[in-house]
């Protein structure tokens, strides 16, 4: 019963973490534009809990994130769904059988996240009309300002994994 009980604190607790980064993307970050990009927090959140839960439920949690951001209007819509889903499962498959857990790894899923989640959104943007495809030399801008939260995030989830250790 213990082990259920620090599993389901450890899962609240990611839960709070993606809940302030969203609250940060949204709020503090939401209107501001550095060398006119927007940050893009999320990814980095998804992938760095994602490699310490794991594939599957990484992926579960990739799957919540995208819909919780989605519903919360966030950029991105349905879209980051699907996406968020799919860089916490390859987070998660890779730190489980190739790399091990610490900082190094973590800077590197979270760059695999951002620059999978951003290009699509930014093709996908490009197809739809809202920007065009000259704007693409702001994409390596904004992921690479958005990798700068990726030691912050990486610690925030390490402690807590620690929480449900087992």
């Amino acid at each position: 019963m213990r082990e259920r009980y620090k599993k389901a604190l450890m899962w609240a607790l990611y839960a709070l973490l993606l809940l302030a980064v969203a609250v940060i993307q949204g709020v503090i970050f939401g209107r501001a534009r550095y060398f006119g990009t927007k940050l893009s927090l999320i990814p980095v959140a998804v992938a760095c809990i994602a490699m310490h839960g794991g594939a599957e439920d990484g992926g579960v949690f990739g799957l919540a994130a995208g819909l919780f951001w989605c519903l919360s209007g966030g950029d991105g819509g349905g879209v980051l769904i699907i996406l968020c889903t799919l860089c916490a499962l390859a987070a998660g498959y890779l730190c489980d059988r190739y790399l091990v857990r610490q900082l190094l790894s973590a800077v590197l899923m979270s760059l695999l996240a951002l620059v999978f989640c951003q290009t699509i959104l930014f093709l996908l943007q490009c197809y739809l009309g809202t920007v065009h495809i000259g704007m693409i030399a702001a994409l390596p801008i904004q992921i690479g300002l958005s990798l700068l939260s990726c030691p912050l995030l990486y610690l925030g989830a390490w402690a807590i994994r620690k929480v449900g250790a087992k």
